[in-house]
């Protein structure tokens, strides 16, 4: 993984991430591809995302569903095309939905909990 200006950039094969834990830190795509392996509870999905995506960002999802409670989850990003992407911590995107308004709120959770 190399950084440039902040930017992650990494090749195909590598790994955006890999854990058994919620991560402190989300990533937005600029350019290329990653498949997205992930196993909530008895869940496994595998999706492909591309560039103007968030990805990591289960962590924000998931603890708003279950009323700030964290479920266990697993998730791996492997680079299926040249990558370049952003690091965003967590907290940092808890803090702004904090933030929002009642209704932006209101329309997270609602987004959130389909």
């Amino acid at each position: 993984m190399t950084e440039n200006n902040d930017d992650i950039i990494l090749q195909v094969g590598d790994v955006l991430f890999d854990t058994d834990k919620p991560l402190d830190t989300a990533y937005f795509i600029l350019e290329g591809c990653i498949e997205l392996q992930l196993v909530l509870g008895e869940k496994h999905i595998s999706l492909s995302i591309a560039a103007n995506n968030f990805v990591g960002d289960a962590e924000v999802v998931v603890a708003q569903k279950n009323n700030g409670e964290s479920l266990k989850y697993q998730g791996k990003a492997i680079v299926l095309e040249p990558l370049r992407a952003v690091a965003i911590p967590i907290a940092d995107i808890q803090r702004e939905i904090e933030s929002c308004s009642p209704l932006l709120k209101a329309w997270f959770a609602s987004f959130t909990s389909r």
